[in-house]
């Protein structure tokens, strides 16, 4: 596969923001005509980066896909949003989706063949309500771990939405969660973390994390208010999570990212759910696995 400078460039959304757009021809030279017959748009989860799916991109792109991906605002090469480059503030999820619509209808455009859009973490939040809103109509979508809720409820969940919508409307929302910060590798440890259990990928992503493009710390205030506001599409119905999906979707469960309401997941006619009792979020390549 080319080097990574060779397949990004830099593209601005109308906004006046830079994002990081990277695009990777399938190893046939062709573009859109996968042995599925298209191509692969990936949606990357919060701090992540273009780099950290190497592997994923060069398996795809091996198996005769056309990849695009691309850095979201506040993180990996694309523009941050505040002084301090460490916090991948946001100041709305609509801002997220707009630079996917714009991504899909400005960048990638019309194809041949069909579309595949897969996601993970808070990439499979922002791609599943681009989805339910009719802003993108990608033919399939595979979401990985998506960050469809938090998990907290009650009086704790009540209270952290009130604190936070206050603070965030007094213009502190930008400040840091209690006890979290800047990203600080003394911090990361690879014993007992819950992501991985693979040491090499481990010590290959933080690396990569030391370097400016990759240093992102943890929530600030704001994001944890829009995190906990959710989207009523996605809200959980009193038999379980069951989204209204129209085209086929396949969702990975791993063990420690479970979705937060399951019941009727096997009744779900449009999607299906794969579970690993021993999966991780970052344990293997997921297209090899």
């Amino acid at each position: 596969m080319d080097s990574f400078e060779n397949a990004t460039r830099f593209e601005t959304v109308p906004d006046g923001t830079r994002l990081r757009i990277g695009h990777w021809p399938s190893a046939s030279g062709g573009n859109g005509g996968g042995a599925g017959g298209g191509r692969i748009v990936l949606c990357h989860g919060r701090t992540e980066f273009l780099e950290k799916y190497t592997e994923t991109i060069d398996e795809l792109t091996g198996r005769g896909f056309e990849v695009w991906s691309m850095d979201w605002r506040g993180q990996g090469a694309s523009d941050r949003t505040l002084r301090n480059p460490h916090k991948g503030h946001i100041d709305r999820f609509e801002t997220y989706l707009a630079d996917l619509s714009w991504f899909f209808d400005e960048i990638i455009g019309p194809a041949d063949g069909k579309t595949v859009l897969m996601a993970h973490s808070m990439g499979g939040h922002i791609a599943l309500r681009a989805v339910l809103e009719g802003r993108i109509q990608p033919d399939r979508l595979i979401l990985s771990a998506p960050m469809i809720d938090l998990p907290i409820r009650g009086i704790i969940r009540f209270t952290i939405s009130g604190l936070s919508r206050a603070i965030t409307a007094i213009g502190f929302g930008d400040r840091y969660l209690p006890g979290q910060g800047d990203y600080d590798p003394t911090r990361i440890k690879f014993d007992g973390n819950p992501l991985t259990s693979d040491r090499q990928r481990f010590d290959a992503i933080h690396a990569y994390c030391r370097k400016p493009r990759g240093r992102i710390g943890r929530a600030d205030i704001q994001l944890a208010e829009r995190c906990i506001r959710k989207h009523p599409g996605l809200a959980p119905t009193a038999g379980g999570f069951a989204p209204d999906l129209s085209d086929p979707a396949m969702h990975g469960d791993g063990r420690y990212r479970r979705l937060r309401d399951r019941a009727n997941r096997n009744e779900r006619p449009a999607g299906e759910l794969h579970t690993g009792p021993d999966c991780r979020c970052a344990t293997r390549n997921p297209v090899r696995s």
